[in-house]
């Protein structure tokens, strides 16, 4: 990989099993992200977009090609050396939160630094610190059950962004949510991004996130039909 890189991928196939034969979900896949890239994966259900996201982050596997992730080869290693890459240098976010719904927002972002074994005094900081950054330090003991969908999303990007990763990975972060909520989920992404210098790689299909990306990525019937990148002017807080 170059030193700018985050991902890299070349001429990659993924296939499915279907019956006794194959779908090709993914195929001819060249692909080069760098650093601090806010990117989208675009196209309709079925183009491959969360196809691609999850081999990214190692959830996935190819078929065929190279795929390197911040600096690992993909391809060739245990799954064990996948999750350790992702629980160190990654952040997920999901349209479902995915949120322990016993814990409190404290607790939920707290958990990747406990599995990362970091100490707990450096933990309650960096906890703290995160939950800041998305706004919700009057939340911070409050549990899932408490929030708005909106408030729901800001712990889970709270929890992505704790350990500060390289690479974040965002499958469709707004769908659950409404116009000004997504709005604000994005422009917090969009200062992370600039602020922390993380990747972001979104898979969506929602107009709203669109208009934030400065690079769009078109998937159709699992290949690449256009790479565009797009000049934004700066987002106000």
């Amino acid at each position: 990989m170059t030193n700018n890189s985050v991902v890299e991928i070349q001429n990659m196939v993924k296939r499915f099993p279907v019956g006794g034969d194959f779908f090709t979900a993914l195929k001819n896949v060249n692909l080069n992200i760098d650093k601090a890239e806010f990117t989208g994966l675009v196209g309709p259900s079925g183009s491959g977009k969360t196809t691609l996201l999850n081999i990214i982050g190692g959830l996935d596997s190819p078929s065929e090609g190279e795929v390197n992730s911040l600096g690992m080869d993909l391809k060739n290693t245990s799954h064990g050396e996948r999750a350790e890459l992702r629980r160190s240098q990654m952040g997920f976010i999901f349209q479902s939160y995915n949120l322990l719904p016993v814990y409190t927002v404290f607790e939920n972002v707290e958990l990747p630094l406990i599995l990362n074994k970091v100490d707990t005094q450096e933990r309650e900081k960096q906890v703290v610190e995160a939950i800041e950054w998305v706004g919700l330090s009057d939340k911070i003991k409050s549990r899932p059950a408490m929030l708005s969908g909106g408030e729901c999303q800001r712990t889970a990007i709270a929890r992505a962004i704790v350990h500060q990763p390289a690479l974040i990975l965002a499958d469709e972060p707004t769908a659950n949510l409404d116009a000004e909520n997504s709005h604000h989920i994005m422009k917090i992404m969009v200062r992370l991004n600039k602020e922390l210098s993380t990747s972001f790689v979104f898979a969506t299909h929602d107009e709203k996130v669109m208009g934030y990306l400065r690079r769009i990525i078109h998937l159709e019937d699992g290949e690449i039909a256009k790479d565009e990148n797009i000049d934004k002017p700066e987002f106000d807080e």
